[in-house]
C-alpha cells in the first residue's frame, strides 16, 4: 500500500494551479517537500473560522501578516492554514521566486514587486496575543483521526517550510502567548521578537503527541539539540530573559509593542546604517526619515536566500517527513483523543 508521503511525491511538481487573492492572479508552483497539496488545502479551508491577512505596505519595504481569530486566542482553524498557505503562494509571485530554491527571472520583477520592494515580513496575531495553536473546537469535530491529523501535518509542514525558503527576512511579533503550533510558527521565522511578558510554549507532549508542523527541526537548529529536548519534554515556558539567553529570543519589548519593535528591527536590513546627522540622530531607527539611503532589495533578498540554501537539503526534508510520521502515528490515537477532549472547554 501506498502511504501518504510517497503519494505525495508522486506527484508531478510541475503542474500548477490558479488561485486567487485580493483579486490577484497566483500561480502555484509546488514545492519539493510534499508536493500538491490543494486538495487537502481545500478541504481544510471548510473548517472553522477566523482569517489570515497580508498588509503588503505595512511600512517601506516591509508586510504585516497577522492571524485573526481573537475568540479562540488566534487558534489556527483549518480556513486559516489554508488561508496561511495562500498567502505564501501570493508572497511567491511578489518576489518572482519558487520555493525549490529557483529565482524566477530575477532582474524581471513585476508590477506587485515594483510597487512594494519587499525586504521583510512581521507575523503577529490580533488583540495582543500571538497564537494558541490548533482550534482544538475544529480539532475535536472535523481533524482528530490519524488520517486528517496527517493531512493537517502535511499542509502545515509544507506551508512553512515554503515560509522560511522566501528570499524575505521575518520577524515573529510575540504578544502574549505562543503554544503548541502557535510556537511552531515562531520558530518559523528568522527572528522573535516578545514582550515582556509573553511566553512561549511547545505543549504538544501534553497532548500526548510531538511537533507537526516541523517546530521540533526548527528549534533544535535554533536552541540545540539538548536545549530543544528541555523545552518540548518539559513544555516550561520559554520567557522574554531565559529566551535571550538561550538565542532564541532576540528583541524584548514592552507589553504592546511588538509589532513597532520588529518593524525597528526589520529597518536595520531596509535602510543603509549610516548616522543621519541632520536629525542628530546616532543610529538608532527611531532616527530614519524618508531621505535615508535604502539598501539594494536584490541584495538583501540574495543574503536571505543563501541562509535558506542550507535548509533546503535532503537531508533537511527527509528529517520533516521523518518528523511528520512521527506525529502522525500519535495524532488520533487514544492518548492523544483523550488530552484534546479534556482541554475543550
Amino acid at each position: 500500500m501506498i502511504s501518504i508521503l510517497n503519494l505525495h511525491k508522486l506527484v508531478n511538481s510541475s503542474l500548477n494551479s490558479i488561485s486567487t487573492i485580493s483579486k490577484t492572479r497566483i500561480i502555484r508552483k509546488f514545492s519539493s517537500l510534499h508536493g500538491n497539496l490543494t486538495g487537502i488545502r481545500e478541504e481544510l479551508r471548510k473548517l472553522g473560522h477566523g482569517s489570515v491577512t497580508f498588509d503588503p505596505k505595512y511600512s517601506r519595504g516591509i508586510g504585516l501578516l497577522t492571524l485573526q481569530n481573537p475568540e479562540r486566542h488566534n487558534a489556527l482553524s483549518g480556513k486559516m492554514m489554508a488561508e496561511l498557505s495562500d498567502i505564501v503562494d501570493k508572497l511567491e509571485n511578489i518576489v518572482k521566486f519558487d520555493t525549490n530554491g529557483n529565482l524566477n527571472n530575477v532582474n524581471n520583477v513585476n508590477e506587485l514587486d515594483k510597487e512594494n520592494n519587499l525586504i521583510g515580513i512581521i507575523v503577529t496575531g490580533s488583540r495582543n496575543t500571538f497564537c494558541s495553536g490548533l482550534d482544538l473546537s475544529v480539532a475535536k469535530d472535523h481533524i482528530l483521526t490519524p488520517e486528517n491529523g496527517k493531512k493537517m501535518s502535511l499542509l502545515m509542514q509544507d506551508t512553512l517550510f515554503r515560509f522560511g525558503q522566501l528570499p524575505l527576512i521575518s520577524v515573529a511579533a510575540v504578544e502574549g502567548h505562543a503554544l503548541g503550533g502557535g510556537a511552531e510558527l515562531v520558530t518559523a521565522c528568522d527572528f522573535r521578537c516578545i514582550s515582556e511578558t509573553s511566553k512561549i510554549r511547545f505543549v504538544q507532549v501534553k497532548m500526548s503527541v510531538i511537533p507537526g508542523w516541523g517546530g521540533g527541526k526548527r528549534l533544535i537548529d535554533i536552541v540545540g539539540g539538548v536545549n530543544a529536548l528541555k523545552i518540548m519534554g518539559t513544555s516550561d515556558p520559554i520567557t522574554a530573559q531565559n529566551g535571550l539567553e538561550l538565542g532564541f529570543v532576540d528583541v524584548i519589548a514592552p507589553h504592546g509593542e511588538c509589532v513597532n519593535r520588529a518593524r525597528e528591527f526589520l529597518n536595520r536590513y531596509v535602510y543603509f546604517s549610516e548616522r543621519d546627522e541632520r536629525k542628530g540622530g546616532n543610529g538608532n531607527d527611531d532616527n530614519i526619515n524618508e531621505n535615508k539611503r535604502i539598501n539594494s532589495v536584490k541584495a538583501v533578498r540574495g543574503l536571505k536566500l543563501l541562509i535558506s540554501r542550507t535548509k533546503n537539503s535532503e537531508e533537511y526534508k527527509n528529517f520533516l517527513l521523518y518528523e511528520h510520521e512521527l506525529f502522525g502515528s500519535l495524532w488520533g490515537q487514544k492518548e492523544n483523543v483523550d488530552a484534546v477532549l479534556k482541554t475543550r472547554k
